[in-house]
């Protein structure tokens, strides 16, 4: 044979081992693709309806959803409550999850899948324990990042990695579920719809009244009283999305009322319906407590609120309208809520706010 030949033939074979070297130390594990897809937690599958407890947890923090049947909430919110079917939804996508091919199972590799420990730099994994209730585990794992699209029709899958195992999994199914206690919470309060309000009044702590009325069922704009000679609103519609507050009353936070003062100055925001139901919103702001001390600190505002039959309402609609009102005060009583900017002010909305500055 040639030597020339011989040694590209040699320096061949020498490329090739190191090649297969190199893959042997780069793949941690073969890919492993299972025919028969198992479900990743075999326990849940079987004792779905036993389960009594889920805890949540991220680089953020921990939170625990317990409860059974229609009633469930959150234990560091004091129970403030959760939907029946969020709740639902997230137990049956968990018990749905079926293995379909082994990952790695090197710690420097979790990251890319979001598979990490909750405690790791950065971590996007989210922790997952499902109790029952004698508190035996039904399901137990880190949830990472979704792969979109697994299938051609469109599905997607899950990596994850269960407890107690190095062990990372692709999983057919998807996760979609908040890691904050936030993203849980059942947030809408209050829905009557706006056209059904007939008045509505805005009482500043100074004792300054902003009173905006209707006439009649179908009534599209209310009626400013008071409006200022020549003013023009700011829009066609200013005045009315104030009434949007009670259409649909959403919080940004939650605490039992009695952590939360209302006995300074409170903004008093009234709706009255035309059925004579009375919502009667209190607004107290509370400093934010900072590090840094300022003249002007931030702060949040937080709302009580009440409902009950107006007065002068008709005798065939009392028991109608002191049963809902009761209700709803059943649902509010116990607690404060904060609200966001655009709550808050149009709670503490002034009438010459509704106005364009002359001559603008």
């Amino acid at each position: 044979m040639n030597p020339r030949v011989f040694a590209g033939l040699a320096l061949a074979t020498v490329i090739m081992v190191v090649a297969a070297g190199l893959a042997v130390v780069l793949e941690d594990n073969p890919q492993t693709v299972l025919q028969d897809r198992k479900p990743a937690f075999p326990k849940l599958v079987e004792r779905l309806n036993e389960a009594v407890s889920i805890e949540i947890g991220s680089k953020d923090g921990k939170f625990t959803v317990t409860g059974s049947g229609e009633t469930w909430g959150i234990v560091e919110k004091n129970g403030y409550a959760v939907k029946r079917e969020t709740v639902r939804d997230f137990l049956l996508s968990l018990a749905n999850l079926r293995l379909v091919e082994a990952k790695t199972s090197r710690e420097d590799r979790y990251g890319r899948l979001e598979v990490e420990d909750i405690e790791a730099d950065d971590a996007g994994s989210r922790l997952v324990t499902v109790r029952d209730g004698e508190g035996r585990i039904l399901a137990d794992g880190i949830i990472g990042r979704r792969k979109y699209f697994l299938y051609v029709d469109g599905r997607g899958g899950t990596y994850l990695r269960r407890a107690g195992e190095l062990q990372a999994w692709l999983a057919e199914g998807e996760m979609d579920f908040g890691a904050l206690p936030f993203d849980w919470l059942n947030r809408l309060v209050l829905e009557v719809p706006a056209q059904d309000v007939q008045d509505l009044t805005i009482a500043q702590p100074d004792s300054e009244t902003l009173v905006l009325k209707r006439d009649e069922r179908g009534q599209v704009n209310f009626t400013v009283l008071g409006a200022p000679e020549g003013g023009e609103l700011k829009t066609e519609t200013e005045a009315d999305r104030l009434a949007f507050v009670v259409a649909k009353f959403e919080f940004d936070d939650v605490e039992p009322v009695e952590n939360v003062s209302f006995e300074g100055p409170l903004h008093t925001a009234t709706y009255t319906t035309f059925d004579g139901l009375r919502i009667v919103i209190e607004v107290a702001s509370k400093e934010i407590v900072s590090v840094r001390l300022t003249d002007d600190p931030p702060v949040e505002l937080w709302a009580r609120i009440r409902a009950e039959a107006a007065d002068g309402v008709s005798a065939e609609s009392r028991a109608t309208v002191t049963a809902r009102a009761e209700e709803i005060n059943a649902k509010t009583r116990p607690w404060a809520y904060k609200v966001d900017e655009l709550m808050g002010n149009r709670l503490t909305k002034r009438l010459a706010q509704l106005y364009k500055e002359p001559g603008a």
